[in-house]
């Protein structure tokens, strides 16, 4: 598992309290387009802290979640160790996977093929994935440049595209939907929320200090946020 896969741990209480919640009119809209009842069995892969699980949990009998990092699944409290590409379940045993915000760091060539088969036949597939990089006011470039930085030195471990892994898969072609939002937050906020992103959660503790000190004087008083969910979903064919 590369670094960046594994990062979150290093921000893990700070990722829990401040990250956007999950789209509600998406996860309505998961719901019912993949048919799932309130006695359905339902899997959160890449779970992290359960902020997605506690959602699934208010809709679903059978929420079971997977995480790879300790760190995270300390604060999870019940996610199994695990990962996409190993998951700790017998064959066609859930009704639908849910994945928030971690399909792009799993090997889809390994992780489809552990989709299909946790599923049952025609079991759903869920995955959000959420943008929230855009400003306004927009930010000074002086900030943009100390802001990017890190992403440029962690860019090569990036995976590549994953959704047209999806052709010729045990998977009917993925349909997607978006909903947007917005939040204002103070620079503080901001920060905190930068700050659980991969490449800067990446960073030694004291260079993630240094460069919040650098940046929060360069900041205006409050920003809006917009906030893009885009909802993947499908069936097992």
């Amino acid at each position: 598992m590369s670094e960046l896969r594994l990062s979150f741990g290093n921000v893990a209480e700070t990722y829990r309290r401040v990250r956007p919640p999950y789209s509600r009119p998406l996860l309505d809209l998961a719901q019912e387009a993949l048919e799932l009842d309130a006695g359905a069995h339902v899997l959160d892969l890449g779970a992290g802290t359960g902020r997605l699980t506690e959602e699934l949990g208010r809709r679903f009998a059978e929420v079971v979640a997977v995480e790879p990092d300790e760190r995270m699944r300390a604060l999870h409290g019940n996610a199994l160790a695990g990962s996409a590409e190993a998951i700790p379940l017998q064959a066609a045993t859930v009704d639908a996977v849910f994945v928030g915000e971690a399909f792009h760091w799993f090997d889809p060539a390994h992780a489809i093929g552990e989709l299909a088969r946790v599923l049952r036949p025609r079991g759903g597939l869920a995955i959000f994935w959420t943008h929230w990089w855009e400003t306004e006011p927009p930010l000074p470039e002086s900030a943009l440049e100390l802001r990017r930085e890190p992403y440029q030195r962690f860019a090569a471990q990036r995976n590549p595209p994953w959704d047209d892994r999806f052709t010729d898969s045990p998977f009917e072609s993925l349909r997607y939907e978006r909903h947007d939002e917005e939040m204002v937050v103070e620079p503080d906020e901001l920060l905190e929320l930068y700050s659980t992103t991969s490449a800067v959660a990446s960073l030694p503790v004291a260079e993630r200090a240094e460069l919040k000190r650098q940046l929060l004087p360069l900041l205006g008083d409050a920003y809006r946020l917009k906030i893009t969910t885009v909802l993947y979903w499908g069936r097992r064919g």
